[in-house]
Parts: structure tokens; C-alpha cells; sequence
């Protein structure tokens, strides 16, 4: 990376975290809403300022994320044949934890929501199987690891 560039990105940088410190002093030392003040909901004025900047920060992480990722893909290509594997692999994963998900709306006394329905309930089954799922071969790839570590 050249000096220039390198320098360009390290001032930028610098300039987001002063602005998110001032956001952040602001928010929680600042005034709050009219009406709000001495109640246990008191509600910074800097409120919304703070959230469509976190909105900012996690689009542009996101942002370059991607960018670097397809740059990636044009300059590896064997790289490239690895993160599809992948991503094949996470898409059977989750296929396997739609079809393991239930449908079956939930006896709940009392409450009048609308989140009961079965489109909702398979969703959500399928997220918290797949969550399941990863978590236990995060865990099973940590021990694999240290065992065989050990026979090497």
C-alpha cells in the first residue's frame, strides 16, 4: 500500500472515531427531550443522531466488505472456488434447518399477537436450528482441533 493511501485511510479513520466519540459524549451528556427529564425514560436528544450514524458505520462496513469480497474473487480464483463451497455448504445447512423447523402455531394463553402464524414460526425455527446447527459445528471443529493437534 502506498504512503499516500495509507495515510489517506489512517485520517479517515480518525475522522469517523472523533465523530462517533462526540455522538457518543453527546448522547450520554447531553441535554434530553423536553419532558423527559428526571423520569427513568429520559431520552437523549442525540438519540436519532446516534442511530443514523451507527446506520452510516454499518452500511459502509458493509460496503466495503462486499467490495473487497468480489475484489477478491476477480484476483484468487481458487479462493473463489472455496467461498462457493461455502456458501453452498451454509445454504444446505439452512435448508436442512427449514425442513426441521415447525409450523405448528403455538398454545399460548393470553396473548393476541400476530407473530403466531405459521410463516412466522417456521422462520423463526429455521434461524435458531441454524444458529443450533453452526454453534455445535463451531464446537465439534474446536475439539477436532485440539485433538488432533495433540496426534501431530
Amino acid at each position: 500500500m502506498s504512503g499516500t493511501l495509507k495515510t489517506t485511510l489512517k485520517i479517515i479513520l480518525w475522522v469517523l472515531m472523533g465523530i462517533s466519540v462526540i455522538l457518543l459524549v453527546w448522547f450520554y451528556f447531553g441535554p434530553v427531550v423536553p419532558g423527559t427529564e428526571g423520569t427513568p425514560q429520559a431520552e437523549p436528544v442525540a438519540t436519532n443522531y446516534a442511530l443514523w450514524w451507527a446506520y452510516f458505520l454499518f452500511g459502509l462496513a458493509v460496503t466495503i466488505t462486499l467490495v473487497f469480497s468480489i475484489v477478491n474473487i476477480f484476483t484468487n480464483p481458487a479462493g473463489a472456488k472455496k467461498a462457493l463451497i461455502s456458501i453452498v455448504g451454509l445454504g444446505v445447512l439452512i435448508a436442512i434447518a427449514y425442513f426441521l423447523a415447525s409450523d405448528q402455531p403455538l398454545d399460548i394463553p393470553g396473548y393476541e399477537g400476530s407473530g403466531n402464524n405459521p410463516t412466522t414460526l417456521k422462520l423463526v425455527g429455521t434461524g435458531l436450528i441454524t444458529m443450533y446447527l453452526l454453534a455445535a459445528l463451531a464446537f465439534l471443529s474446536i475439539i477436532y482441533a485440539e485433538i488432533s493437534r495433540i496426534f501431530k
